[in-house]
């Protein structure tokens, strides 16, 4: 059996999504292709981590899995299997999407599985398609025929060859898995279908830090405008002859403050899960810069209290 935790399965979930969702025209929804790294515990394969590798570059006229790694891939596959197996680890399997289209094996599919089960009999890889997932149905054999209504089903399969030795025209079949970290697969179903809509609209597959540092600049500018706004109505009361009203226009002011912050570190806690679904090549570089603006709302916002205690303290 394939044992997958919970942050395992959501970083194929994530990162197939970005490429896949509904804010992209279906016709310009991508591949994405990643390893396993896990080990073997007595008769299962208990999976420690998945990481995106490539995905495919968008080819209007390109075939179903006709996707090529690059050498910066392979040289990032030799680093990740370098990685695990210093930690006692190992690369136990693979795992790509089909965005919108039926799971299964293509030849193209078949090929590569062979080519690292005959290494290692117990590999194997992962199939998802988020579509499959959101609406719950298995996609046709072929367009026009009807779909299969499913149900609790993570959208997707895990599959291992029968044969290796028949090469492209080997068949194969379905392994038995477990995703941990849920009390039951309609729990799954469910709360995966929210995150994905949460990948939907703030994990894009393009300009990810413009996208973050713009977000947090506006909330920055926003919070000290709040600051200074409440301070200025303050002062505009006093001015009036209305001193008496201070104390509640404060208490009122604070907890609209307070709600303001709550709510963007919630966006906040959801960009720094989301660079964990980065794919490997890009986390090097979008990382410390994204780490940074978010350090910069962590300085400013912990210096609330300070803030608002002067200004109680002038009124």
């Amino acid at each position: 059996m394939i044992i997958l935790p919970k942050k395992v399965y959501l970083s194929i979930v994530a990162a197939a999504t970005r490429f896949a969702n509904k804010r992209i025209p279906k016709e310009k929804w991508l591949e994405v292709n990643g390893v396993f790294i896990g080990e073997k515990v007595e008769k299962d394969i208990l999976i420690r981590e998945s990481y995106p590798i490539m995905h495919e570059k968008f080819d209007k006229d390109a075939v179903i899995d006709k996707y090529e790694w690059s050498e910066e891939d392979n040289i990032t596959y030799s680093l990740i299997d370098e990685q695990a197996f210093s930690r006692g680890l190992y690369t136990v399997g693979s795992w790509h999407s089909h965005p919108g289209f039926k799971i299964m094996l293509s030849h193209i599919d078949i090929r590569h599985l062979a080519f690292h089960q005959t290494a290692n009999p117990s590999y194997f890889t992962l199939v998802f398609n988020p579509e499959r997932l959101m609406r719950q149905v298995e996609m046709p054999d072929k367009k026009g025929d009807p779909e299969k209504p499913l149900k609790n089903d993570p959208g997707f399969k895990i599959f291992s060859l029968d044969d290796t030795s028949r090469g492209i025209e080997a068949s194969y079949h379905t392994v038995d898995y477990k995703v941990e970290g849920y009390d039951s697969m309609e729990q799954l179903v469910r709360q995966t279908q929210k995150f994905i809509i949460e990948i939907t609209n703030f994990f894009p597959k393009d300009n990810i830090f413009e996208t973050y540092q713009k977000y947090v600049e506006e909330k920055l500018t926003k919070f000290k405008s709040l600051l200074l706004g409440t301070e200025e109505y303050l002062m505009t009361l006093v001015r009036k002859g209305e001193s008496h009203r201070v104390p509640e226009v404060l208490n009122n002011q604070i907890h609209d403050i307070r709600r303001f912050v709550a709510e963007t570190y919630i966006k906040i806690g959801n960009i720094k899960e989301f660079m964990a679904y980065l794919e490997y090549k890009e986390r090097e570089l979008i990382n410390p810069k994204v780490n940074e603006i978010l350090t910069t709302w962590d300085e400013e916002v912990t210096k609330l209290d300070s803030k608002l205690a002067e200004i109680s303290k002038k009124f």
